[in-house]
């Protein structure tokens, strides 16, 4: 019996400790990087890189050693990413995991059984909860997976087992029949040894039956006799191939089959396989009543020409792997992830992939390749090959195998339901494994073409298909090691289009008259560089008079390197300018391109070039800045600039323009103007700026004399770092107590400031523009790295009638931005498998929870290496759903959804309706180190209200009725008396948590201060809540 399974991995650890480093760049990419003229600043040697990204770290560390290395950030249980000397990276797929995800760690496996403290024996690591029985009565054998689990028994007490290593063998169980286990990477396999021909013929043995009981699974068999076992939302969990029996038939010897000198037709002594020659048949499969039966052939099982032992298999696995085999011997059979295949060392699954005919049966195989971190297209794949190991030919005569892409494989391909071979891709014509003349080794093919068309069209995964070129030729025949099999995709990231065009003195980037105007001065051109890949990112200038754009009128051309995320500056003497001012009648145009050595990108901007108006005669005496607090950028990230939120002082002077009499001033990500005036005319002011953006950001000031005539504009450029200590669940301005957004009658989204009694204050300002009418709206914590709470809001899309789910940067005052905004943008959450949106057709309620699974350490060091991201629950109204947060921000990136309740595996015993309920993050409630579960149950017949207390490190269990607790039991929680409720955490300085209620019959917002005692009250909190549509 075999039981396999997979968790993918999703990315995890302390965001704030581990990614310090990285989250400034990245905030920088997303900021508009402004420049300002190179002044007072200190030299470049002095100041500190904007800090780098674990990738641009990792090419570093390549080119300096001439040896590739691994990015630990981006491994996974089942690839592998590494940065080349050459800038480039190679990240290698595999179709078996080689890792599990393990208490925050990802570990090699190890099956060696260990005993349990109930005596039950487990495998040390692997992927999923298996145990097998002590002896005596019970189980035999239990498996789960994300809380689901199946077991099944023997009808009679089992005898103390034998154990050794991975294998556990229980004597005895009839007279002369064995029943052994194996513990795998991945679950385990069973089989039962009938010894004799009298142990052949027990009743027993006439149809074998298993007691099986299961948990949130429903079990069935198809018309093939494959068995099933599907959540509540119908995907698989468990499955079992067509069960197949077979006797101890030794192979033919080369004499009988008549060749004088013909090659052996099984591996070598250390591999094990069924011989060709043995008996063999499938089994038919019933499941239902509480057993599952097998009834053996007793052709087989005992018959003239049976030759002991035989063999019966009951194989099940919950394998979420990624091959299969298909053979003409058993076309309906079958071998999904080698599992049902028999194995001559009693196991019944294989590791090994067979490809052509040894004469008797014709096999081919699939591996299915993960491919979504090939979707951008800002990728250039410069190869891509397959290795997998040849571990035994027929012979050590060279022979052609093919590899091909295909359609998708699933536990239903059999060799009459193949996917369609699509496209030939490559060949390879050696033949290794038959003798120490070709000892086994890799055979590699080369899938270019396949790793392009997974960018082209955008697939999740890439399936390859392996037969041998003659499949006639029994010398073509060969075996593979699945466990090996693993795609190399070599890529470099292109450099993102240059952004935040400007010059210095500030004319924007207009590309159509009339332009902005710069006197007297050097001029700097400054553009925004970057690089997914992180590293040193090259700008390219070009500048021309505007009559003369031509090559052989350029008057710069130019490159300076800057860090990516930076800005890159380059200086135009004004001796250019005006040697060419009188043909280009002061009208000068410029563009920039970025390169990272390897790639370009586009050049900025795409069409019409940046223009500018230069007037020698014209004074030029923009303002100058200065602040202690925000020193100068222009040369780099300074070592001792603030934090975001930090009031800087910046003091403006006159330049020597002796009758200035006010500044005017303004940044990037706050565009309302204000005014400062010196004390006396020429003199110098200060104004206090405070930045929400980390990383880049740009001020802009101009000086206006008394007749009000203004200057060019000064443009400073200065960094802000990031929180060292991120804002609380669900604060989102900074204040330490949790608050709200919500949506007001009018479809206004407002913002309110909480206060440690529960209390909330207004703001002035909405957090928004436009109408939230319709929208869901959660939040609890840090989506993007900078500190700050975000806003995830589900929307419905005008264009395409459907729900959209948006990221909404806070920019640390509550304020979002839902049009064009550069400081602050929306990203949309996907996904990459569109059968995993479950939103698009609208929700009963999205929420936002916090980090469920945590940070990861991928190489054991105790560190981790990829931080923790928030999660989201989805409850579409018939199943809820668990989303991992993930680079990128798609949503299944790193796995799939995981299904914690549903129809048949509902919130509540009697609750069929996931519409019927209100959730709510409240926060680690009990103390456990994992976040639990608010529910309100809304119908008039119930009202009340729990909490229930999380689930295990993946978060299976989050909803399980079986672990939970009501409280303020004495108040109807019902929808008719509280029609809009959310959680506070740490709002209360009475408790924990507290819940904010809108009351029916008034505007006022309740707040129940300790509603873990028997006489909890509510308290008012605000009295204008009054028609509004949603909390959060």
């Amino acid at each position: 019996m075999a039981i396999k399974s997979k968790h993918p991995s999703r990315g995890g650890g302390n965001r704030r400790r581990t990614l310090g480093l990285s989250i400034v760049s990245v905030a920088a990419v997303l900021a508009p990087a402004f420049c300002a003229i190179p002044g007072s600043a200190a030299s470049a040697t002095e100041r500190p890189a904007a800090p780098q990204k674990e990738e641009a770290r990792a090419v570093a560390s390549a080119a300096a050693s001439g040896q590739r290395v691994e990015v630990l950030s981006q491994r996974s249980e089942r690839a592998q990413t590494f940065a080349n000397p050459d800038g480039s990276f190679t990240r290698d797929s595999f179709a078996v995991a080689q890792f599990v995800r393990q208490d925050g760690k990802l570990l090699r496996f190890d099956t060696r059984l260990k005993t349990n403290s109930d005596g039950s024996l487990s495998p040390r690591v692997a992927a999923v909860k298996v145990a097998f029985s002590g002896g005596g009565t019970g189980p035999l054998v239990s498996v789960e997976r994300d809380g689901r689990s199946m077991s099944w028994s023997w009808p009679k007490p089992l005898p103390k087992p034998t154990v050794e290593g991975d294998s556990i063998t229980y004597a005895n169980v009839l007279p002369d029949v064995d029943l052994k286990l194996r513990a795998g990477t991945a679950g385990f396999s069973q089989l039962l040894i009938v010894r004799t021909a009298k142990a052949a013929a027990l009743p027993d043995l006439a149809t074998v039956k298993f007691p099986l009981t299961t948990r949130g699974l429903n079990v069935r068999t198809d018309d093939g006799g494959n068995m099933r076992a599907t959540d509540p939302a119908g995907h698989e969990v468990f499955t079992a191939p067509t069960p197949l029996m077979w006797d101890s038939t030794p192979q033919p010897s080369a004499a009988a089959l008549g060749a004088k000198s013909a090659p052996a037709l099984a591996p070598p002594h250390n591999e094990f396989e069924a011989p060709p020659g043995a008996r063999d048949s499938s089994m038919a499969v019933k499941v239902g009543g509480g057993e599952l039966a097998l009834t053996p052939n007793p052709e087989v099982l005992k018959g003239a020409g049976t030759t002991y032992p035989v063999y019966i298999d009951p194989a099940v696995s919950g394998a979420r792997e990624a091959w299969a085999m298909v053979t003409n011997e058993y076309p309906n059979g079958s071998f999904y992830n080698g599992n049902g295949w028999q194995e001559g060392d009693g196991d019944s699954v294989t590791d090994y992939a067979r490809v052509g005919s040894p004469g008797d049966t014709l096999s081919r195989a699939f591996f299915q390749m993960d491919t979504n971190n090939l979707w951008d297209t800002n990728k250039t794949i410069t190869n891509s090959v397959f290795r997998i190991q040849n571990s035994y030919s027929y012979s050590c005569q060279a022979r052609s195998v093919d590899v091909w892409r295909t359609g998708g494989i699933s536990s239903s391909t059999t060799w009459d339901r193949q996917p369609n071979w699509e496209m030939y891709l490559s060949s390879v014509n050696e033949s290794k494994g038959w003798s120490s003349s070709c000892p086994g080794g890799n055979l590699a093919f080369d899938v270019t073409a396949g790793a392009r068309d997974s960018i082209t069209y955008r697939w999740n995964a890439l399936t390859l298909g392996l037969r041998a070129g003659n499949e006639s030729d029994a010398y073509a025949y060969k075996r593979f090691d699945a466990r090996t099999a693993v795609m190399s995709t070599t890529y470099n990231t292109a450099p993102n289009t240059p952004a935040s065009l400007d010059t210095v003195p500030s004319t924007g980037c207009k590309t159509t008259a009339p332009f902005g105007l710069v006197g007297d001065t050097d001029i700097y051109l400054t553009a925004q560089v970057s690089d997914d890949d992180g590293g040193t990112v090259n700008a390219q200038f070009r500048l021309w008079g505007d009559n003369d754009t031509g090559a052989g009128g350029m008057l710069v051309d130019q490159t300076v390197a800057a860090t990516s995320g930076t800005v890159a500056t380059l200086k135009v003497p004004k001796a250019t300018l005006e040697a060419k001012e009188a043909v280009a009648k002061g009208v000068f145009r410029w563009s920039v391109q970025a390169s990272d050595g390897i790639t370009t990108s586009a050049w900025a901007p795409s069409g019409a070039l940046c223009g500018f108006l230069f007037d020698s005669d014209r004074p030029s005496n923009p303002p100058t800045v200065s602040s202690a607090q925000f020193p100068n950028g222009s040369s780099g990230w300074p070592l001792n600039t603030a934090q975001i939120r930090t009031a800087g002082t910046f003091t403006f002077a006159a330049n020597g323009i002796g009758d200035v009499t006010r500044y005017e001033y303004w940044t990037d990500s706050d565009t309302t103007h204000r005014f400062v005036s010196p004390a006396s005319p020429g003199g110098s002011a200060t104004a206090k700026v405070t930045p929400t953006v980390v990383g880049a950001n740009r001020l802009y000031v101009a000086s206006r004399d008394k007749a009000d005539n203004i200057s060019d504009q000064q443009v400073y450029l200065f960094y802000a770092n990031g929180l060292t200590v991120p804002d609380k669940p669900r604060d989102i301005n900074g204040s330490g107590g949790a608050d709200l957004w919500a949506i007001s009658g009018s479809g206004q989204l407002t913002r309110h400031f909480g206060a440690s009694d529960g209390s909330l204050t207004k703001a002035a300002e909405p957090a928004a523009a436009g109408d939230w009418t319709g929208a869901q709206i959660t939040h609890y914590d840090d989506w993007t790295g900078d500190s700050f709470v975000d806003l995830i809001a589900l929307q419905k899309d005008a264009a395409s009638g459907t729900q959209r789910l948006w990221l909404y940067e806070n920019d640390g005052t509550g304020g979002v931005c839902a049009t064009s905004c550069p400081a602050h943008p929306r990203t949309e959450l996907s996904v990459y498998n569109e059968a995993n949106n479950h939103w698009k057709n609208g929700v009963k309620q999205i929420l936002a929870i916090g980090d469920i699974d945590g940070p990861l350490d991928t190489d054991g060091n105790g560190t981790p290496d990829v931080p923790g991201y928030p999660d989201l629950v989805v409850n579409d109204g018939t199943n809820l759903w668990l989303y991992y947060g993930a680079p990128g921000n798609r949503l299944d990136s790193t796995r799939d959804p995981l299904l914690l309740a549903g129809p048949n595996d509902p919130i509540a015993a009697g609750s069929t309706s996931l519409n019927d309920v209100t959730l709510m993050a409240v926060g680690d409630f009990d103390s456990n180190g994992r976040n639990d579960l608010g529910v309100r149950f809304e119908s008039a017949s119930i009202g009340k209200l729990f909490v229930y207390w999380g689930g295990d490190k993946t978060g299976a269990g989050m909803a399980d009725p079986a672990h939970r607790g009501q409280y303020a039991a004495h108040l109807n929680w019902s929808i008719d008396a509280a029609p809009l409720i959310t959680a506070a955490p740490a709002a209360s300085s009475l408790g924990k948590i507290g819940y904010w209620v809108t009351t029916p019959s008034s505007g006022n917002l309740r707040f129940l201060t300790n509603f873990t005692q028997p006489t909890s009250a509510f308290t008012v909190a605000a009295t204008d809540f009054a028609g509004y549509q949603r909390l959060s």
